[in-house]
């Protein structure tokens, strides 16, 4: 994990106290790889695998401008078959067909992987993406989490400042709910943020980008209660700014690592609450994390303006 993150410098978001890493691994057995890639492109993949498959699982939209193959046979049959595979637009062919063979099924048994995209044009040619960067991924999933700029993070942006991966968790009673967040969104001018006025994206279309929310926990929830839960960290995303803008994909996916009973319906509030503390809390670590690189246009990201934040920190604790 990143030497500071988001509570390191502002405090607690919401109210639910977090898991041990405050990382969607702390759903047990859940892991996350990442790989940057090989042709030196500012792109790469990020792998969230379940512990066992198939999972029970669910998905959600707010705005659909965007990819998540599989998604179709999520909203069907209520599982998910593969890990989530996250990467570039431009990359998601060649993760499929990865994550095809990496399955070790074979042609008479059909798999249809999980993998979601956000747009790092501006930074990457994301078609460069091999299948060796879907393997190396996977072999180096584990419990801790790299954020910002790694993985299917590298070349994205977020608010106008550098973006990518961002996560998080909650406890919930014996249970943990966690989202694992690829952040490529935003318009700065609605930026949720101790209250700043950071001014608007500078050069920039504020609704070119795209959000994926991946959500795990081990509470046994049916997969119409995944359904609803996938929905949350989307709604987290507003707390933060984000209006579901016209060009981007706010698109999430949820599944469970448990396969004993259900929860009664009146018991996934705290759940519900979770998932949507948890991906407010991601992306503000995101952005924290996140380094500024050059585009591909010769031109340079704005870094995140850490030392705004402490001063803003700093006098509303003097006040």
């Amino acid at each position: 994990m990143p030497e500071q993150r988001w509570r390191d410098l502002v405090g607690p978001v919401g109210r639910l106290q977090t898991g041990e890493r405050n990382a969607i691994t702390d759903v047990p057995g859940v892991r996350v790889g990442q790989s940057q890639a090989e042709s030196g492109e500012r792109s790469g993949v990020t792998v969230v695998a379940p512990p066992s498959l198939p999972v029970l699982a669910g998905s959600a939209v707010v705005n659909g401008m965007g990819e998540l193959a599989g998604k179709l046979e999520i909203d069907e049959r209520g599982t998910a078959e593969t890990p989530v595979y996250l990467c570039g637009s431009h990359a998601v062919g060649t993760v499929i067909q990865a994550a095809v063979h990496a399955s070790g099924r074979g042609p008479d048994n059909i798999v249809l992987p999980v993998v979601g995209e956000c747009d790092d044009g501006d930074m990457a040619d994301s078609r460069r993406i091999t299948s060796g960067d879907v393997d190396r991924a996977l072999e180096g999933r584990g419990s801790e989490v790299e954020e910002g700029t790694v993985g299917a993070g590298t070349g994205m942006e977020c608010f106008g400042y550098p973006g990518g991966i961002g996560t998080a968790s909650r406890r919930v009673g014996d249970h943990h709910v966690g989202v694992l967040l690829l952040c490529n969104f935003g318009d700065r001018l609605y930026l949720d943020m101790l209250g700043l006025d950071l001014g608007p994206n500078p050069g920039a279309r504020p609704d070119r980008g795209s959000c994926i929310t991946v959500c795990a926990t081990d509470a046994p929830f049916t997969a119409q209660q995944l359904r609803r839960l996938a929905l949350r960290p989307l709604l987290g995303l507003a707390r933060v700014g984000s209006y579901g803008a016209d060009g981007s994909g706010e698109i999430g996916v949820a599944f469970t690592t448990s396969n004993e009973g259900s929860l009664a319906n009146a018991e996934l509030d705290r759940h519900f609450a979770a998932a949507f503390e948890a991906s407010q809390e991601a992306v503000y670590n995101c952005l924290v994390a996140a380094r500024p690189a050059e585009r591909l246009d010769g031109t340079m990201q704005e870094a995140f303006p850490l030392e705004r934040v402490r001063e803003a920190v700093r006098e509303g604790a003097a006040g």
